[in-house]
């Protein structure tokens, strides 16, 4: 029996693949599970003073909503500052801020303006005049929950060295197919989420109201502003001065999602990018035991999705093409006397023939796939059916998207050989 490159590179990502599914079902259920459930039993003994940052960028269909979202926090209104910071806009989200302003003159919120892009930039601007004890950054595009800070907040006071704190993030209302393929996807994320935060392994605070103590991010330098995506960074670099990031789940945020496949891919380029472009910036932490599972298995698996990605689509088209050619082939043979073919066609296969280990490992992974899936439903107490959601959504998100994502890293990959330049929307 001969083996080839290609069976050799197969073999590798397939035992790969099933290391890491077994991996993370042994820290499922394996794992004594950390008090990052229940943290709302712990009430509040004072009302540190709050901050949040709202960059905006041409966010005039929603800076409405989310400005009301944090109105109607359940918190003392002479403890929190609201600072809305517009980079760049061309739009009417500046005069709608002001207007919201109007309304509502006994709420703190501030403008600060910004000419040129970039949220790096306007985090920073925002963080300088922040005069929270704690603060947050709100995506223009995103709702939080009421209840948010009264369950966040006590969560810092159960270790100090707990320097963020992320809610749960859903998808707002989805109603197409796609915005329905991404709830998906959020749910079974946050399932992931939760196995890493059993690790200490959360490598990024979501720009939907991730919740920083001031001082720490302060003293790192802020954010920074070069990167594409700068709630992964300065997660990353929380990590690397052994700070603790916390999940909880007994709060939300609710946010945006594209319409669109192009915007999804552009967005999705944005987020993979970004995630190994600060890899690489950190690629110190790769593998060293200093940082515990941090360093030794999530570090190595931000790249390493992408390459599983591309190799296992890539000979799925090989195998695909291969095959096309043998049939063109024996076509050419009978001189494309497609009638006769038919006529005498008969199905026979001899079950000593098939590929029992590669339909084992796709068995198994595909198995361990609809397992992760039911249970994040469970998780986070949602149903596959809610909101109307349709089979076609489903079959889209199980069966097509992850050929979806894997373009988005093969053409990742020729920004790198290329060496073209990152874009932030």
């Amino acid at each position: 029996m001969i083996i080839t490159f290609l069976d050799a590179v197969l073999f590798v990502t397939y035992f790969l693949l099933l290391f890491l599914s077994i991996f993370w079902l042994l820290v499922l259920f394996s794992r004594e599970e950390k008090k990052i459930k229940g943290q709302d039993e712990k009430t509040l003994q004072r009302f540190p003073f709050f901050s949040v940052i709202v960059p905006a960028y041409n966010e005039e269909k929603s800076i409405q909503a989310t400005l009301q979202s944090l109105v109607s926090l359940d918190y003392p209104k002479d403890k929190i500052e609201i600072i809305v910071v517009p980079n760049a806009c061309t739009d009417r989200t500046v005069e709608i801020v002001e207007n919201f302003i109007a309304q509502h003159p006994l709420q703190n919120i501030t403008i600060v303006s910004q000419e040129s892009p970039g949220k790096g930039k306007a985090m920073n601007r925002g963080l300088a005049v922040a005069n929270g004890e704690y603060f947050a950054c709100l995506d223009a595009d995103s709702f939080i929950a009421t209840n948010a800070l009264k369950v966040m907040l006590p969560i810092f006071e159960q270790d100090q060295n707990i320097a963020a704190v992320c809610p749960l993030l859903k998808v707002k209302n989805p109603q197409s197919v796609l915005q329905k393929v991404q709830w998906y996807e959020y749910v079974v994320n946050m399932f992931y989420k939760f196995l890493n935060a059993k690790l200490d392994c959360i490598h990024v605070t979501p720009g939907p109201f991730s919740v920083y103590k001031t001082k720490v991010v302060k003293d790192l330098g802020g954010y920074d502003e070069n990167t594409i995506t700068e709630d992964l960074e300065i997660a990353i670099r929380l990590q690397k001065h052994q700070y603790k990031i916390v999940q909880t789940f007994d709060t939300f945020v609710e946010t945006m999602v594209p319409t669109t496949w192009k915007k999804l891919f552009r967005q999705r380029i944005r987020w993979y990018k970004g995630s190994v472009d600060n890899s690489l910036k950190y690629r110190k932490l790769i593998f060293n035991k200093k940082y515990g599972d941090f360093g030794i298995v999530r570090m190595p698996t931000i790249i390493l999705s992408g390459i599983i990605a591309i190799i296992l689509v890539g000979t799925f088209f090989q195998a695909l093409i291969a095959k096309a050619m043998v049939t063109f082939s024996y076509l050419q043979d009978i001189n494309f006397d497609l009638l006769t073919l038919i006529r005498h066609f008969s199905f026979e296969t001899h079950i000593l023939s098939w590929p029992f280990s590669r339909l084992f490992v796709a068995a198994t992974l595909t198995g361990i796939s609809f397992f992760i899936m039911i249970y994040s439903y469970r998780l986070l107490k949602e149903r596959i059916t809610n909101h109307g959601r349709t089979f076609v959504s489903l079959v889209t998100y199980l069966f097509i998207y992850g050929f979806f994502i894997t373009a988005v890293w093969i053409y990742i990959g020729f920004m790198f050989i290329g060496k073209k330049k990152n874009f932030w929307s």
